[in-house]
């Protein structure tokens, strides 16, 4: 009983970490491009950002940076995904065979 209490607990956990690991993937996926694009209108001192003109080029910088390490985090949480996808796949037994006499 309390070896099949203790298989619940680590197969949810195993859940729990997939739908973890789902969630930064997806807000990485969508952060690098806006980061990118970002980093894209500081650098190039638009009017669209509404910091002062003298931190555009260092603000567009920081989200260079940003857009570099979310794409590092979706690189590190699609990698666990598969991982995890991998774990969760089991070989279908066979029956054995039965020779008849």
């Amino acid at each position: 009983c309390v070896l099949a209490r203790a298989v619940a607990v680590c197969r949810e956990r195993q859940t729990m970490a997939g739908g973890c690991a789902t969630f930064c993937a997806i807000m990485a996926a969508v952060a690098v491009p806006l980061m990118l694009f970002f980093g894209y209108l500081c650098s190039t001192n638009s009017p669209m950002i509404e910091i002062p003109e003298a931190n555009k080029p260092d603000a567009g910088k920081g989200c260079y940076m940003a857009a570099g390490f979310y794409a590092i985090t979706f690189v590190a949480a699609y990698s666990s995904m598969k991982k995890s996808a991998a774990a969760r796949e089991v070989e279908p037994r066979r029956a054995p065979l039965v020779q008849a006499s």
